[in-house]
């Protein structure tokens, strides 16, 4: 079967020498066994019940089929060693039976590490951690989870810290839920379609939030993203942050990056998927107005312009200590003006965020707004000029998630033609094109994703669907249905109504 563990530490190829059975692990941490494979040009065959697909070599870290022959010893040391009756093992030449005790020992401890995983992968017996700052419920592999725990809580130290705020007194721990995939939290977390991420922001306070294994840096930016609604909410729990600049500094934070080794967190770097957004709209002839921007109740453009905005302001010496002095300003200052809303909590007119945020900006009046505004504009022009494929791949994401196909397909082309080798833009550019009737098309981008990463069940569960829904070979989109379960048997996606997914909004 094919495991969803995805740690490298369950991962070891000797389990199956002890097993005597075909046996093959991906770099990810992924485990195939139980099926025949076979050695093929540029990878590993593996032969389902409903058809054959080829692994990659560069995807594959060990494999082990049996019966296979060994190389044959090439070099007069290796002749020497063999003759000797010595085996190679990690670098070292040593007896067998040295080997194979270190072996059995390993595998030992690693099939009782597997049990105990596989016991807590479902989420009625999950993983439950206390840290200091937070209460963790998840699903997920030890060692994957570990590196997200170490991430949050020094995303939480270092907010405090470069903002000089302190958790209030008696805040006590964040419940937080990580789901082993969008799957399970939408099933179990009970978000809404197309919800990627969200924090309760009345009580009981809780985050959720799920990893997606094909793209990590996707789940972190959420994270990010998510987990700052709750530190904007640490410096008045009673006051619920307006949608500018609370979305816009969500996504300011979204942009983070953590190095696990180092345990550095470093923020504020260029949000790539938000930039290619209005570098879009730029070309499109459009360019924001301040006054809108900071007047508006709720609007899209504060993921996209706002982040600009808030680089901006936040990389400008004349302004981020009065921004960050803003921020704090509008659920505490006695010179703003507050309503209690119906959850209870203090809130702020937009009208007032916007005469807030040019009273303590020293914006004096519309002119001098007008003059930021240039100089946010140049900003983006001049400053913000990072962009990679990835960052056309991330604001298709956000077009499609926004109910914008039309942008979102052109974008994943562009993308595909700048040398994507993401399986998932493929992925969803053929989705997007098969719920338009374009079958043919869609089928060539799917098998454009299996060649990149050929066991993701949810490939071939799309392909079938669109076949069925084309009135195509019925036989055969029945058969790529029944591989998809049995290339990733755990695959949740196979109840969602997927088309019926849309955009969520909210502190999300």
């Amino acid at each position: 079967m094919m495991r969803r563990s995805l740690a490298a530490l369950f991962c070891i190829v000797v389990l199956a020498a002890f097993a005597h059975a075909d046996f093959l692990c991906l770099k990810d941490g992924r485990i195939v066994e139980g099926h025949k494979l076979a050695r093929a040009p540029g990878g590993v065959k593996v032969t389902f019940t409903n058809g054959e697909v080829l692994v990659p070599d560069a995807l594959i870290s060990d494999v082990l089929i049996e019966g296979e022959a060994l190389a044959p010893p090439q070099t007069e040391e290796e002749k020497a060693q063999v003759s000797k009756g010595m085996v190679r093992f990690e670098g070292k030449w040593i007896s067998p039976k040295s080997r194979d005790d270190l072996l059995r020992k390993r595998v030992e401890k690693r099939v009782k590490d597997l049990e105990v995983f596989k016991a807590h992968s479902e989420w009625r017996n999950r993983y439950q951690e206390k840290t200091k700052n937070f209460e963790f419920e998840h699903t997920l592999p030890p060692e994957v989870f570990e590196n997200y725990r170490d991430l949050m809580e020094a995303y939480f130290a270092q907010f405090l810290k470069d903002w000089k705020i302190q958790a209030p007194k008696g805040l006590g721990r964040l419940k937080v839920c990580l789901y082993s995939d969008y799957g399970d939290m939408i099933q179990t977390g009970g978000a809404g379609g197309g919800v990627l991420g969200y924090f309760r922001f009345i009580p009981p306070l809780e985050l959720n939030f799920f990893h997606e294994r094909l793209d990590t840096a996707f789940t972190e930016e959420v994270m990010f993203h998510e987990t700052n609604h709750y530190l904007q909410k640490l410096i008045d729990m009673d006051f619920r942050m307006p949608h500018f600049p609370g979305e816009s500094l969500a996504e300011y934070y979204g942009a983070s990056k953590w190095d696990p080794v180092k345990k550095k967190l470093t923020t504020g770097l260029i949000l790539e998927g938000r930039l290619v957004e209005v570098q879009d709209d730029i070309a499109g002839g459009t360019m924001m107005d301040l006054k809108r921007m900071i007047s508006s109740e709720r609007m899209y453009e504060h993921y996209t312009w706002g982040w600009s905005l808030v680089h901006f302001l936040m990389n400008d010496k004349r302004y981020a200590a009065k921004f960050q002095k803003f921020i704090i300003a509008l659920p505490t200052a006695k010179d703003i003006k507050r309503e209690v809303n119906s959850q209870n909590l203090k809130a702020i007119e937009q009208s007032e965020v916007a005469s807030a945020f040019m009273r303590y900006l020293d914006v004096k009046d519309d002119a001098a707004l007008k003059v930021m505004e240039g100089e946010w504009h140049a900003y983006i022009k001049e400053k913000l000029t990072l962009v990679t494929t990835r960052g056309k791949e991330e604001a298709a994401k956000s077009a499609a998630q926004s109910g914008r196909p039309l942008k979102a397909k052109r974008l994943m082309k562009e993308a595909i033609a700048a040398g994507s080798t993401n399986p998932m833009t493929f992925h969803r550019y053929a989705d997007l094109l098969a719920r338009d009737g374009k079958h043919a098309e869609a089928m060539d981008l799917w098998k454009k994703a299996i060649a990149l990463d050929p066991l993701v069940g949810e490939f071939y569960w799309h392909m079938g669907r669109s076949i069925l829904a084309a009135k195509g070979d019925k036989d055969e989109g029945e058969r790529l249905k029944k591989l998809a379960k049995e290339v990733d048997p755990d695959g949740s996606y196979y109840d969602i109504d997927i088309e019926a997914a849309a955009a969520g909004e909210g502190d999300g």
